[in-house]
């Protein structure tokens, strides 16, 4: 902390300082914006005034030297990003690449779960690890990004959801129909026959989408539910 404060001092005493306020309350209006927050909102979470973040912004003032953390942590920068004496977004820039993570832990799920189903994995297993996959793109959302992404995961997850279960539906109601069309095959050819009929296709189609779109409609309520709560 003892560098920062004499970086700090060093950077508003110091030649260029102008130059250095335009900066600094840029970086700072930036940063604001990048994570749609209103000004009331950011001072809501520094405990201050909205006029003083005004006044940051404007380059009429710079925030107390014990704010910087907080600020740092807020928007998830270094300290030394906020005072230093140039207009490098670096770590802007890996923010945001975290913050995408876990939509390629989302996307990873769902190749994970098609490819074991064409190596004939079974499906319970493959729909297995497809959902402790997902659950995984929760848990990192949230333990290691800013969330801003959340709502669209959910809606990754919850379209790639429906899909994954009606396709693991059809393939266990595949099953049985050969199981059952084997077994009565030989003494009831007819009632076998009835089960390949195009209108009981029909059937067993809608009821696979029908509880896919339950699924699916109760997986965003709940983590939509847990977006607004935060």
């Amino acid at each position: 902390m003892g560098v920062h404060i004499f970086l700090f001092h060093f950077i508003i005493n110091v030649g260029g300082k102008t130059m250095n306020k335009e900066l600094f309350s840029k970086k700072i209006m930036r940063l604001r914006k990048k994570y749609h927050l209103t000004q009331q909102e950011l001072a809501d979470k520094l405990n201050i005034s909205n006029k003083t973040v005004s006044r940051w912004e404007t380059g009429e003032s710079y925030p107390d030297i014990e704010l910087l953390p907080l600020l740092a942590q807020i928007f998830h920068v270094s300290v030394d990003y906020l005072l230093s004496d140039h207009e490098d977004y670096q770590d802007i820039d890996k923010s945001n690449i975290v913050s995408y993570i876990p939509w390629i832990i989302g996307i990873f799920g769902i190749l994970v779960y098609y490819i074991f189903i064409n190596l004939s994995i079974p499906t319970i297993f493959s729909f297995a690890i497809y959902f402790f996959i997902i659950k995984f793109s929760y848990s990192f959302l949230n333990k290691y990004t800013d969330k801003k992404n959340n709502r669209t995961l959910t809606l990754l997850n919850t379209a790639s959801g429906f899909f994954v279960l009606q396709s693991m539906i059809m393939q266990i109601l595949s099953w049985l129909m050969i199981a059952y069309i084997a077994d009565t095959f030989s003494t009831d050819f007819q009632t076998a026959a009835q089960f390949l009929e195009p209108s009981n296709m029909i059937s067993y189609y809608l009821l696979s989408y029908l509880a896919s779109g339950i699924y699916a409609y109760f997986h965003y309520k709940k983590h939509i539910k847990k977006l607004i709560d935060r």
